[in-house]
């Protein structure tokens, strides 16, 4: 950006406070984990998850900052990300005040406090950019906002010269308009049948009449015939912050001028915050949200001179194309706008190289500052390079810690920051976990896992939950205090998930994080591996369809309704639609055949250099094989060096739509042409493939030779695997089915031992021989740790018996029970949603059992299988306490408690507690008034069963 020397002297002078070398910490924390068996029972607690950690703003004290940081160390978190913000919620005009001091003195007075408490508890901590979201804030001046680019036009008659006063654009702020261009079009008569407010422009009449603009009028001659005058504008955007915890809002940063992204950071944490001593230990990264926010079209002082060095032609005659209301808007929030001109079919293409322009903007002047200005500080930038049109699996790359979500839904969108994360190094690889729109309060044990062993599947391997919040008790709130989404001010949006102790799961947390901090000690080891990379198309993740075969997407296992596509965005949405159904099914066979994949985005496919056997590489990694599929548009570079990949020898499987096209406007026909003309080319490789029919895949993937190979396919897993320095091999393997599994793999000849990993149970069961198996509970998962040294060793658990899931030696089938106001009598288990006593209750459950045990012959062990439990199950059997089951599988072993003869089995129920919320707003409770419209989202409540004992058996 272009600024005087004034500012940039004093943007130097304070962008240099505060500076110091990377510290060991930093340094620690960006190496892979030396992976030893011995460890994996009782992992260190930094590999433990993380959680976003929402504060009421200021309205917080030190001791309750410094209880609750040894509560998170004391419940296995391995750091917290702290967000102080303000929403809607019920307080006093004391408290308010005392909430919108953030970013004031006593504010980092408490900070400091904390940090010291996590410091002493070996506890990291990531410090969001400032309060509320997007960053920006009160203490940045109008001019430090975004720009966007605005039009006024005027409709003028051709065939004279004439004089008109310039067409100006409102502008709301204390920053005067810049005038960037004056064009001239002529109009073209409207289609048939068009009612739309999109006016067509002829584009070979278009003038660029900025020149004869002197004093605010514009003189000009044009043919006879109508036209558009039309000037551009820059004019912040005006967007505000949202949800910062001060006293007034301000402008949202400018993330496409660098230097006032360190004005920024240096207002943030310089000198004047004292968090200096704390960089590196404890506070690990900065943190940024998602990049989505409310500008018409976003802009930049040099846009126009670095889209012509960047896209090679000047973008000033086509800007008409690029204007549509909130076209940079939030998804959520994008009004029903249609493009304001339009000169052709092919506008997609200017309105592609102006995003990608953007993007470069984004990634030069936000991301690479972000980093550079956090990492000469001993700190590093942890971010969602997701929400513009923008190359998300490249902005992967200019993170120190890129992030996912999972509210991006299903594994296509999950896997472009995990594929960053492995095209370009990136050793941590983080996920907002376990958040879902309008599901407050119906998280449970059972969700959390699912979400997470969704997100492991998919190449993460740090969870940030999202979240915990601070606690605060008040009279206008109900016992489970303050959620900042979910209260009686806010009813019209709510998010999952309260995780802290006003979660009726709470006590469950610490067995939640010894099996997350298990997995993710494995899947921190080495690097990420791909045997195969597929050709992602898009600059966005918006409206992804869900892959049929995929579960949780939305945050439940039942039927889910996708919140609606806006209409201005639904021929995209069909687009991707009729993309999904040709690339899933594939993406499905190569799941099913244990082939670990990611997506490739054109950069890296551009860097990618031949290898032997048809293998490429790109920054050091090695795949097997590179997959076009139904790729209709593709780059020019990047189809001319597939080409000569494929000359070398490079793998390559196209199926679908072949790439006929490239995205960019400049001299498109023939560079159409060219594009279609080297895919043929690469085509006639002698390992290139093109396979129309899909039945033909399964059989070009199985001449792939993954050094673990699934023995059949298994159309019930997911999977992800790390590559150790040694060659060695993790592999995360989830069974996203509800019945039990039986898995065989096929081990390389490299590998000289392997073992079984049970994250749950934190044992290791080696195995004997290349041929190994295992049997997966529902919605259950394993680690599979292949060594290609013979010195591995661990104190391993022997092959343990296993229930048998096919076999029934006893079903219970009455039942006695019993909650604070309803007890019911020999009774067949039932949903409580389904019965009006219980419908509402949020009260423990208490079911009785009597039966007669007459040992079968043999001395097999003997399972209590309950089949479904709403939510969580805690068992006694004849007065003594067998275990608890927080979810699936719902299978003790009773083998010691039962006794020939009379027994007695009691199982305590927790069933979750937002049907009690439910209740209470049903009732006119204002403390819940945010439920009234809810009631649709009754839970199933209670022990469902069928309750039955099971023999076990020997595992293989």
């Amino acid at each position: 950006m272009k600024k005087t020397p004034l500012v940039l002297l004093l943007a130097l002078a304070t962008d240099a406070v505060a500076q110091q070398a990377p510290t060991p910490g930093q340094r620690t924390w960006l190496q892979p984990t030396t992976f030893s068996l011995g460890s994996f029972g009782n992992p260190a607690g930094s590999y433990g998850p993380l959680t976003r950690w929402w504060w009421p703003g200021n309205l917080v004290t030190k001791t309750e900052l410094q209880r609750e940081i040894n509560l998170f160390a004391d419940y296995g978190f391995a750091g917290v990300e702290v967000q102080a913000l303000q929403l809607p919620t019920p307080m006093t005009s004391d408290e308010r005040r005392q909430l919108q001091t953030v970013d004031g003195p006593e504010y980092y007075e408490n900070l400091r406090a904390m940090l010291d408490e996590a410091r002493k508890r070996h506890l990291v901590v990531d410090l969001t950019d400032g309060s509320g979201w997007p960053p920006g804030g009160s203490y940045l001046t109008p001019e430090d906002g975004f720009l966007s680019l605005e039009f006024a036009a005027v409709t003028v008659a051709g065939g004279q010269k004439a004089r008109v006063a310039l067409p100006r654009v409102p502008n709301p702020t204390p920053v005067p308009a810049r005038l960037q261009a004056v064009l001239a079009a002529k109009t073209r008569p409207k289609a048939a049948g068009d009612t739309s407010r999109t006016v067509p422009l002829d584009e070979a009449s278009v003038r660029v009449l900025t020149a004869g603009v002197r004093h605010d009028t514009l003189t000009y001659e044009l043919p006879a015939g109508s036209w558009q005058v039309i000037a551009f504008w820059s004019i912040p955007s005006n967007e505000q912050t949202a949800m910062a915890a001060t006293r007034q809002q301000g402008p949202v940063l400018d993330h496409l001028d660098s230097v006032k992204v360190r004005k920024n950071y240096t207002h943030l944490f310089g000198a004047r915050t004292g968090l200096a001593p704390y960089f590196g230990n404890p506070v690990r990264a900065i943190f940024n949200d998602s990049y989505e926010f409310k500008a018409n079209r976003h802009y930049a002082p040099d846009f126009l001179a670095y889209f012509k060095a960047h896209r090679g032609y000047d973008i000033t005659p086509y800007l008409p194309a690029n204007m549509q209301k909130g076209y940079n808007f939030v998804e959520f929030m994008r009004p029903n706008a249609q493009p304001d001109f339009t000169f052709s079919d092919q506008d997609w293409r200017l309105r592609h190289d102006y995003d990608l322009t953007v993007s470069e903007l984004l990634g030069e002047h936000f991301f690479n500052t972000s980093r550079t200005w956090a990492e000469t500080r001993g700190l590093l930038h942890r971010t969602q390079g997701y929400g513009l049109n923008m190359d998300m699996i490249g902005m992967a790359g200019l993170a120190s810690i890129p992030e996912t979500e999972s509210m991006l839904g299903p594994e296509a969108n999950l896997k472009v920051m995990t594929s960053g994360a492995l095209l370009y190094n990136k050793p941590i690889m983080t996920a907002e976990a376990a958040v879902f729109m309008n599901q407050a309060y119906t998280t449970t044990p059972q969700t959390v896992r699912l979400a997470v062993d969704k997100l492991f599947a998919a190449g993460v391997n740090q969870v940030v939950y999202h979240g915990v919040p601070y606690r605060r008790t008040s009279e206008r709130l109900g016992t489970e205090g303050w959620y900042p989404f979910s209260t009686p001010a806010l009813s019209l949006i709510n998010f999952s998930s309260n995780l802290g102790e006003g979660n009726r799961f709470w006590p469950d947390q610490p067995e939640v994080n010894q099996y997350v901090r298990r997995v993710q000690y494995a899947l921190r080891a080495g690097k990420p591996h791909a045997d195969v990379l597929v050709y992602y198309p898009f600059l966005n993740v918006e409206d992804m369809p869900d892959n049929p075969e995929e579960i949780f997407t939305l945050g439940t296992l039942g039927p889910a309704t996708p919140p609606p596509v806006p209409p201005v965005a639904q021929a995209a949405a069909r687009a991707k639609q009729a993309w999904a159904a040709q690339v899933y099914p594939l993406l499905n066979e190569l799941e099913h055949q244990g082939l670990s994949w990611q997506w490739v985005n054109d950069a890296s496919l551009q860097a990618a250099t031949p290898g032997r056997d048809g293998q490429f590489a790109i920054r050091g990694n090695t795949f097997q094989a590179l997959i076009l599929a139904n790729a209709a548009v593709l780059p020019l570079p990047t189809a001319e060096h597939l080409k000569d990949l494929s000359r070398q020898g490079l793998r390559l499987l196209a199926t679908g739509e072949l790439p006929t096209r490239q995205p960019s406007y400049l001299r498109w026909q023939e560079n159409d042409r060219k594009t279609a003309q080297a895919i043929q080319a690469a085509l006639k490789g002698k390992n290139s493939r093109y396979l129309r029919q899909p039945g033909e895949w399964a059989t070009w993937l199985r001449q792939l030779t993954p050094a673990v190979r699934f023995s059949a396919p298994y159309p019930f897993t997911r999977q992800t695997q790390r590559e150790l320095p040694d060659g060695s091999r993790v592999q995360f393997i989830w069974n996203k089915s509800a019945q039990w599994q039986n898995i065989t793999l096929a081990l390389g000849s490299q590998f000289k031992r392997s073992y079984w990993l049970n994250a749950d149970a934190g044992t290791t069961t080696p195995n004997a021989g290349p041929t190994v198996s295992y049997q997966l509970p529902p919605y259950g998962s394993v680690l599979l740790y292949a060594a290609t040294t013979p010195a591995a060793s661990a104190p391993a658990a022997p092959a343990a018996p296993v229930v048998n899931p096919t076999r029934q030696l006893l079903a219970l089938e009455q039942w006695r029970l019993k909650t604070d106001s309803v007890e019911l009598k020999n009774t067949p288990l039932f949903d409580w949603k389904t019965n009006p006593q219980l419908r509402y209750s949020a009260a423990e459950g208490v079911y009785t059992a009597s039966f007669e045990w007459r040992p079968p012959a043999g001395t097999a062990p003997y399972f209590l299988d309950l089949g479904q439990v709403a939510y969580t199950a805690e068992v006694f059997l004849n007065g003594q306490r067998v275990g608890k089951r927080i979810y699936s599988p719902y299978v003790l072993d009773i083998s010691r408690f039962l006794k020939p003869g009379a027994n007695t089995l009691t199982v305590r129920v927790a069933p979750g507690q937002l049907n009690g919320y439910l209740n209470q707003a049903r009732h006119g409770d204002p403390r819940y008034k945010q439920f009234k419209d809810r009631q649709d989202q009754v839970m199933s409540g209670g022990l469902l069963g069928p309750v039955v004992i099971r023999p076990g058996r020997v595992a293989e």
